[in-house]
């Protein structure tokens, strides 16, 4: 009998086990995934969402965003205060997106997690992060640089006509750290007071400071000199003067001709200069700029500096004796120096009224006697060519181009002590100069000139190019010589 009813008694337990398991899982089944509304405890952006659908949570997202978007955020350094708001610097969320997204996250939630926060003891935040427009930020950081920002000057050497040689003092600059400053943004939406952002500055410190320059003074310097009347061609030596004027090159430094002065391009200043490309005249872009680096070779050489790379022209100059010229082309030729000497050096450049200046300027001990020199081992004769015209009169002729001869040259450099002896002597090339042909322009032959009879009288030919404006290799990367008309 009692065996009959404790048997009875587990059944019942039993069943009344079974049934509040049953009742508890479609409670559960009903609030976990039959549900269409946020848990207790859930957050998104720090507002409260629970008991929302994602209909509502997106409602209220889009309500409180609003009011966010209005915080105001002051930009200060000392005396300068830009002000804006939050919402004109980001880019607008999307509040039924993040919706979305957080209520399929809340899906995938532990379900232990969901059961002990039945409460909403807890809080369950999902943050959403505030997306910053990269337009907007830089046209604000362009603003604050008109107003903080400022250029550094490097200390300069000028000739004053009483005092000599002065030095003029460097300034420091000041530049806005952009980064670190809008790193202060907040990075998630939040309710938040008014913004107060230090915009962070920093000093440039000048390149050539006072005390590289004090105690200097010339150690070298070479003249060249062009024709003022070719406008474009000088424009382009003084743009190319002025890009290597007050360079410092410091101890053990290596210069680059091409690196200093940049591309020599329209977008930057240069103009279209008579050139020859092989053996005709033709408009050629920077003509005029292997003249300022010859120039600037022959100082170096003169101030006893190391020289790293120099390419002679196919076709001999004038400008500067023969082996002592220096071609560049942007991208393939450059000219390079090392500063040897135990200390910096200042290069000062002028360009003006047909002459080209460079100045070397360095500590006095430094300044050495040398002397450059060359010696022609082989004179090579030009040749004649003759191009028929149509345009011309039959029998005239008309020198187009004059010839000039080619050149085999050994160039050296001779250091000299104070008492004049030779300490020693370097070879620094042997250069090649292909000749220059004689191009002369001919009227057709016709049937009315009988054969061995006489010629008419021919035109008038052009003066021979002065060889003072005789000129460098094209800039275009070929392997030509180019010459400036008159």
């Amino acid at each position: 009998m009692i065996q009959v009813k404790w048997r009875s008694f587990i059944i019942y337990v039993l069943v009344l086990f079974l049934g509040i398991s049953a009742a508890l899982f479609l409670y559960f089944y009903q609030v976990f995934y039959k549900s269409q509304h946020f848990l207790p405890g859930v957050r998104i952006a720090a507002i409260n969402v629970d008991g929302y659908d994602q209909n509502g949570a997106a409602d209220l997202l889009t309500a409180e965003f609003n009011y966010l978007s209005d915080t105001g955020i002051s930009f200060y350094c000392r005396d300068y205060q830009y002000d804006t708001k939050l919402g004109d610097l980001i880019d607008s969320p999307d509040p039924r997106e993040i919706a979305v997204e957080v209520w399929e996250q809340e899906r995938q939630r532990n379900l232990l997690s969901k059961l002990l926060n039945l409460d909403g003891a807890e809080t369950i935040e999902y943050p959403v992060k505030i997306t910053y427009n990269a337009k907007k930020l830089e046209d604000m950081g362009n603003d604050w640089k008109k107003h903080l920002e400022s250029e550094c000057t490097d200390a300069r050497l000028e000739m004053d006509p009483v005092k000599g040689l002065v030095v003029i003092p460097a300034k420091k600059g000041v530049k806005i750290d952009l980064e670190p400053t809008l790193a202060a943004l907040p990075g998630e939406w939040r309710p938040t007071e008014k913004i107060n952002i230090e915009i962070l500055v920093s000093e440039v410190e000048p390149k050539i400071k006072e005390r590289d320059l004090q105690g200097m003074g010339e150690i070298a310097s070479f003249t060249t000199w062009y024709n003022p009347a070719q406008i474009d061609r000088s424009h382009n030596v003084i743009l190319a003067t002025r890009a290597l004027n007050t360079t410092m090159v410091n101890a053990g430094e290596v210069f680059s001709f091409n690196k200093t002065v940049g591309p020599r391009l329209p977008e930057g200043g240069y103009r279209d200069a008579m050139v020859i490309v092989g053996d005709k005249f033709e408009q050629g872009l920077a003509g005029g700029i292997c003249q300022v680096s010859s120039t600037l070779y022959n100082a170096c050489l003169l101030a006893g500096l190391k020289i790293t790379e120099r390419h002679n022209h196919n076709l001999a100059v004038a400008y500067v004796p023969l082996g002592q010229d220096a071609t560049v082309a942007y991208g393939s030729q450059d000219f390079c120096f090392r500063n040897n000497l135990g200390d910096p050096i200042y290069i000062w450049a002028q360009a003006g009224n047909g002459k080209v200046i460079m100045t070397i300027y360095g500590k006095m001990k430094y300044k050495q006697k040398i002397q450059v020199s060359h010696i022609v081992d082989q004179v090579i004769d030009f040749k004649e060519i003759r191009e028929t015209k149509e345009d011309m009169a039959p029998g005239t002729e008309k020198v187009e181009q004059n010839g000039s001869p080619g050149y085999v040259v050994r160039s050296f450099r001779t250091f000299f002590g104070n008492d004049g002896s030779v300490v020693r002597q370097e070879q620094l090339a042997r250069d090649s100069y292909r000749p220059l042909s004689r191009l002369v322009y001919v009227g057709p032959v016709t049937e009315d000139l009988p054969p061995g009879g006489e010629m008419p009288e021919t035109e008038a030919s052009p003066p021979a190019i002065p060889e003072e404006n005789q000129g460098e290799s094209a800039e275009t990367g070929s392997e030509v010589e180019v010459r400036d008309a008159l």
